[in-house]
């Protein structure tokens, strides 16, 4: 695992300054359009078949299917919106030429959600690989050596496979709740930044809800 503290030579470019082709490059190594699911499936990572969103049987894919999305790609789509943050200016200077503190509430949750997300999944996996140190002719204390063996999981060949098989995203967002299908009551907060309150009368409820 390439962990050296300078960008090698050749660079890769996920390291290098933005860019176009930097963008391209990241937007590539994830796909979070939808999957399916059977409802086997759902059950097995302990979902309620009966509260997640169906695959409309019209679409073809056979009865008691669900919609799903792989975990990992998230988390990479999370690494990126880190990776833009770092490089504010660049991305979001002038959209927010004030800076961080001027952007949007929807724009600070979410990187939040990102790093609290980013931040358990390090603690779940809580990888025990150990790395050494060396000696180097330049400074006197000696230096980590966080280049590691490490066996990964085949990370291209699960991009691909998404690939593959992902559903439709703009069908996806077109798709509407069928009557009487259940559904959650989100709290005021998330009404207010999805500006639900636009189109529907405050009712000032700030107790019930549910946070999302």
């Amino acid at each position: 695992m390439d962990a050296t503290l300078l960008n090698n030579e050749p660079p890769t470019i996920y390291r290098q300054e933005p860019s176009h082709e930097v963008d391209v490059a990241w937007a590539a190594l994830y796909d979070t359009r939808p999957i399916v699911l059977t409802r086997e499936q759902v059950l097995d990572i302990g979902k309620d078949p009966g509260e997640a969103v169906q695959i409309p049987s019209s679409w073809g894919l056979g009865d008691d299917r669900y919609f799903g999305r792989i975990d990992a790609f998230h988390q990479m789509h999370c690494l990126d919106a880190l990776r833009r943050e770092a490089r504010f200016d660049h991305y979001y200077g002038a959209k927010y030429p004030g800076g961080f503190n001027t952007t949007t509430e929807m724009h600070r949750l979410h990187l939040s959600h990102c790093v609290w997300l980013l931040a358990q999944n390090i603690m779940c996996s809580a990888n025990t690989d150990v790395y050494t140190h060396i000696w180097t002719d330049t400074l006197d204390h000696a230096f980590p050596d966080f280049n590691i063996e490490h066996k990964c999981k085949n990370y291209d060949a699960v991009l691909a496979w998404q690939q593959k098989n992902a559903l439709d995203e703009d069908n996806f967002v077109a798709l509407r709740r069928p009557e009487g299908y259940p559904y959650r009551t989100m709290t005021h907060k998330f009404k207010e930044i999805h500006g639900w309150f636009l189109q529907h009368e405050d009712e000032q409820d700030f107790e019930s809800g549910e946070i999302a």
